[in-house]
């Protein structure tokens, strides 16, 4: 029976990039695999999807006998009948299929199904189709070629020691045929290697690689009996042969950081060590027949030379003079052709003489000291060479120190170019660490950059920009992948083009989003600062050649380490601050728990202060507020405040920023409103004719009940409207400005008074400002404090004073802490003040002794 794909009434009523879009198009079979039972069932595209198969594979082994022996074993691990694998996140592979016009792909996708046993279900779609990823592909494809190419002996294991696949190389240096090979994948595994096993040294450094993720390089020497029981290979003229290699791992990471395979380099040093052995013997021989000692010399395919101690070190003397003495008195006395080239020198003459110093090592003194160390000789040492333009070249020397009556009289030693093979492999690593459409840096790599943070030991302060790009999705759509491929190859020099004074990493996380690590940031202000530089670059115009476009981005900011303990944790961070910022439609926000719908605070909080409001823990307290042209009191500003029974005073900061984000906001808002103004409505029933200020959060403006509470409460309490003053953010405003302007309208329209509070901190404009039904600015305190100190700050609080009253504002300064800062306020002609100076924030049984005792009441 064929597994039918769901149907939808309409096409084009779909998602193109839905599940259900991607099943009904003609390219795409759908498919299920009972592991329990091996059943696999396709739908009746599948010939459309296999070509040169006119019948579905009925059951597993019917798909695995069409597959080599990798895929194979690909395959089976995907989608796996392990139970402790429950993810049912998406998985996919690709594997290959022969058919009569060659090879093709086919990219399975599916996951497990929820409240079933072990039952996988999706979609198969060619390699070509867009479901296949085509650009990772391309990636993947140029990896494999250089991997098949690589003249070195080269084998890819899985995460778990598995053998993918070995090159050419590889059967040439052990004399296997491409079958044994193809038998041993899926089979042979790294980590179960007796002989490996067998060196307790060589096991931990494999565990460092595949557990830690470490790249190192080891020497050993290999039977090559254990080749033939491995790879199930009849005997042939080796037997109980060894072979001496150096083996260079090179762990290769997936995007998301986690270690998927490993790249294992293999080097015959057996030759080497032959040409070492046979330098000493011949050595030796040279001292009986100086003409056949020269023409070794001369004809050897490695460059052969010869240091003299001129005079001959003691080796008594301490590691450090020693070094210092051959470095100078180290002449070179012999050499040969190849050394000629390979010093770039017109002659051998040319070179006798030189010391160690003109050898062009960038590193001499490094290995001096280490051939000392190493008891006066060294094996396929790497050196670096730079020439006189600064061209680098790699060799490797073997050398030994002639020794006589304890002193060091010269140093033979061969040198052999490995400039090639060096950067080959710098290139693999740099495929491997970054990205192949833009070329920026990869996922791994900025992994790596901050894993390199976390190490260092300094107090620097760094942060993490996730960026994610708005309406990219629209733009592939319309004008096609080529034109959105191109526009993401721009994005890296847009950014590039704002960092010239700050240092950092710039990577492509995939898709249409990118991060920038900065490790060295003064405070969270800078990095902030920096991400509007971020976002006014991006929505500058882009080039694509047949059309101008224009995007806008949102950018989650975390910070490492206050933030974040590890880079798995500040990765995460950055994402939700970036989701919050798309969500609020801010452009930036900086992570806070609060905003973390994953924060254990923060859901513990929520559920801490329902309660609260329900049983009455919270209270009010009251700062006072002054005009100072007149010097009297005119009302409070109300100020909330939580008195847990168990935590006791829980900092404002701590639940109120909980709040904005959740629906509590709106029942926290009514019962500080009533309260507020059930409060007023007592006092000037005393004789006490004051106002009383109240916030509203951002939420609060969107609400488009708002009006209709605080008139229903006005009427309740026969409080005139003007007695309310109602205070608002610049931030708050911006987040919707068309609705949160018909909410203070109705406001504005009820008669209540309305202010901008923190005004300076946010990004309003001055020409939306004016629209404003508002009838006062309250100056943010971060500008009044240090005013007095401050020319810039003084500067600011007098324009925005000038401002404000060519607009017909009155202008109210918060953080008013000294009697100096009431003075010069007075003289720019400030409206009226609040702060500890004037009052701190008290409750109502302080309200009356304050009033006894303040200069700014007549009851004094």
């Amino acid at each position: 029976m064929n597994y039918q794909q769901p149907h939808s009434a309409n096409l084009e009523e779909l998602n193109p990039l839905s599940l259900e879009y991607a099943l009904l198009a003609p390219d795409v079979a759908a498919w299920r695999f009972d592991v329990g039972s091996a059943d696999l069932h396709f739908s009746k595209e599948f010939p459309l999807v296999f070509p040169g198969y006119q019948f579905p594979f009925n059951d597993l082994s019917g798909l695995l006998d069409n597959l080599s022996s990798a895929d194979k074993y690909i395959f089976l691990q995907m989608f796996n009948s392990d139970p402790v694998d429950c993810d049912r996140g998406v998985r996919a592979c690709e594997v290959k299929f022969p058919s009569e016009v060659g090879e093709y792909r086919v990219r399975f996708i599916g996951r497990l199904t929820p409240n079933k046993d072990r039952q996988y279900e999706g979609v198969a779609v060619p390699s070509t189709h867009w479901l296949a990823n085509p650009g990772v592909e391309t990636s993947s494809s140029l990896l494999r070629t250089l991997f098949a190419e690589n003249p070195v002996a080269s084998l890819m294991t899985d995460a778990k020691g598995v053998l993918l696949q070995a090159n050419a190389a590889f059967e040439k240096l052990f004399d296997l045929n491409p079958r044994k090979i193809s038998a041993a994948v899926g089979r042979y595994n790294l980590l179960r290697d007796k002989q490996l096993l067998a060196d307790s040294e060589i096991s931990q450094l494999l565990q460092n690689v595949f557990r830690a993720g470490e790249t190192l390089s080891v020497d050993l020497t290999y039977s090559l009996d254990t080749i033939v029981k491995s790879f199930a290979a009849k005997k042939f003229n080796h037997t109980g042969k060894k072979i001496s290699l150096r083996a260079s791992l090179l762990p290769i990471r997936n995007r998301f950081g986690e270690l998927e395979r490993v790249l294992i380099q293999l080097q015959d040093r057996t030759r080497e060590e032959n040409a070492l052995e046979i330098l000493l013997k011949q050595q030796r021989e040279l001292q009986e027949s100086e003409a056949s000692y020269k023409a070794f010399i001369a004809n050897s395919s490695e460059a052969i030379w010869c240091y003299d101690m001129v005079p001959p070190i003691s080796l008594d003397h301490p590691i450090e003079m020693q070094v210092d003495l051959m470095a100078d008195r180290a002449c070179l006395s012999q050499g040969n052709k190849v050394l000629v080239t390979m010093l770039g020198a017109n002659s051998l003459q040319d070179l006798i003489g030189q010391g160690l110093r003109e050898s062009g090592s960038t590193r001499y003194v490094f290995d001096l000291q280490y051939f000392v160390k190493n008891k006066y000789q060294m094996v396929d040492h790497d050196i670096i060479r730079e020439d006189s333009k600064g061209r680098r070249y790699y060799f490797q020397i073997s050398c030994v120190g002639v020794i006589e009556n304890n002193r060091l009289t010269r140093v033979w030693g061969t040198t052999k170019d490995v400039s090639v093979r060096k950067r080959y492999e710098q290139r693999l690593e740099h495929i491997s660490l970054h990205d192949s459409l833009t070329g920026l840096p990869n996922r791994a790599n900025i992994y790596q950059e901050i894993e390199r943070f976390y190490a260092r030991e300094d107090e620097a302060q760094g942060a993490l920009l996730f960026i994610d790009l708005d309406r990219f999705k629209e733009i592939n759509d319309t004008l096609g992948h080529q034109v959105g491929d191109r526009l993401l190859q721009l994005i890296g020099p847009r950014i590039k083009s704002e960092m010239n004074e700050i240092h950092g990493t710039v990577a492509r996380m995939g898709g249409d989003e990118f991060a920038i690590f900065l490790p060295s940031i003064r405070n969270q202000q800078h990095a902030v600062v920096f991400a509007h530089c971020i976002l006014d670059a991006l929505r500058l115009e882009f080039d694509l050649e047949v059309f101008c476009a224009e995007i806008s981005a949102s950018i989650g900011i975390a910070l490492a380490p206050t933030q974040a303990s590890d880079v798995n944790e500040l990765m995460r961070y950055a994402d939700v601050a970036m989701y919050h910022a798309k969500e609020q439609m801010s452009g930036i926000a900086v992570y806070k728990p609060e905003i973390d719908p994953h924060s254990p605070k923060r859901l513990a909080m929520m559920s801490e202060l329902g309660r609260a409001i329900r049983e009455d823990q919270l209270c009010l307290y009251y700062q006072p507020k002054v005009k100072l042209d007149s010097k009297t009191f005119y009302g409070f500003e109300a100020l909330l405040r939580w008195n847990h029974p168990e935590l006791g005073f829980v900092p404002p900061n701590d639940f109120i920023p909980i709040a904005e984000v959740t629906s509590l906001i709106h029942p926290l808002t009514a019962w500080v409103l009533e309260k507020s103004i059930s409060q007023c409505c007592l006092w000037h029933s005393q004789g006490l004719n004051v106002s009383v200020a109240v916030n509203l959060s951002a939420r609060n403006l969107l609400d488009e009940n708002m009006p209709k509470l605080v008139r229903t409460l006005l009427q309740k309490y026969g409080l005139p409207a003007s007695s309310l003053e109602l205070e608002i953010t610049e931030s708050s405003i911006m987040s919707d400005p068309s609705r949160a302007l018909r909410v203070l309208q109705q406001l504005h329209d009820l008669g209540a008074q309305l202010s901008i509070d923190d005004f300076g901190t946010g990004y309003s404009s001055l020409a939306y400002l004016k629209k404003l039904p508002v009838q006062t600015l309250k100056i943010d305190y971060s500008f009044i404090r240090n005013m007095l100190e401050d020319k810039q700050d003084e500067l600011i609080v007098e324009s925005t004073i000038h401002l404000a009253h060519s607009l017909s504002l009155k202008v109210v300064a918060e953080g008013v802490e000294n009697a100096a800062l009431i003075d010069r306020l007075s003289s720019m002609g400030c409206d009226e003040a609040q702060g500890y100076h004037i009052g701190r924030p008290m409750a109502l049984a302080q309200i009356d002794e304050w009033m006894a005792e303040s200069v700014w009441t007549d009851m004094r």
